[in-house]
């Protein structure tokens, strides 16, 4: 008697309706059927579409929420919508956990902004716009203007980000928006723990190397604040990761 053949399609398993439904999202979303902005269907619509409840679509939604792909939006026109991935905020987050875990440190953050700030400072000065250039400068005319410190710092985190975008490359963009993120949430943990950081006119300075084309003294003017940053929070790193493990105990 021979043996019984197998039918190979038997074989395969089908995945979980729960790992379909992320998966079919993501692909959607890499695919560019949804574009960032974009709103998804209701729960409802996707349930019935997936063959499934709503807890289970809610549940799904949640972990791409989580990964970045999708953010809530409350009121009348709220929903969930497609984000844009270079803005995600999935980096931040884990880089929060990871060194909060202490598998990463302040100082191998502080590390690649240095490797990377003073480059996307010299490619700003020969690659922006007039238009940028101006839109740089306001924020270091707001980032001076402004007497709450904690406007003045995101009025600083935006200028860091906005020079890594107008460097042209848009791995440095998604890199130092996800740090800058991450250093803006280490100062909020230290709330009244800490004083403003930056020395006063550092930003001017930069600005004015990079909206005068001077390539040379931008990388050179970056190089030494994010140096002079990089032991300012490395001090702080003992205070953030003590509060931080206080936090998590309750």
């Amino acid at each position: 008697m021979s043996p019984s053949k197998i039918d190979p399609s038997a074989a395969k398993q089908t995945p979980p309706k729960f790992q379909e439904i992320i998966t079919r999202i993501k692909r959607d979303i890499l695919l560019q059927h949804y574009r960032p902005g974009d709103s998804l269907p209701r729960e409802a619509l996707l349930a019935k579409e997936f063959g499934v409840g709503r807890a289970m679509v809610r549940e799904a939604l949640s972990v791409l929420k989580a990964q970045g792909y999708l953010e809530a939006r409350r009121g009348s026109r709220g929903g969930t919508f497609v984000c844009n991935l270079l803005q995600s905020k999935g980096v931040t987050t884990l880089l929060a956990d990871l060194i909060t875990m202490r598998s990463m440190s302040i100082r191998h953050l502080c590390d690649v902004r240095i490797l990377i700030e003073p480059e996307a400072a010299r490619m700003a000065a020969l690659e922006a716009t007039p238009a940028q250039l101006q839109h740089l400068g306001d924020l270091v005319y707001k980032g001076q203007s402004v007497q709450n410190v904690k406007e003045r710092i995101n009025f600083d985190v935006e200028f860091h980000t906005q020079i890594c975008e107008l460097s042209g490359n848009p791995f440095f963009s998604l890199l130092m928006r996800s740090m800058m993120t991450f250093l803006q949430q280490f100062l909020e943990v230290l709330d009244d723990h800490t004083t403003y950081m930056h020395d006063k006119d550092i930003h001017a300075f930069l600005y004015q190397a990079i909206s005068s084309r001077d390539h040379q003294q931008a990388y050179e003017n970056m190089y030494a604040h994010v140096v002079t940053m990089k032991q300012r929070f490395c001090n702080l790193e003992k205070e953030f990761l003590n509060i931080q493990a206080m936090n998590l105990q309750g």
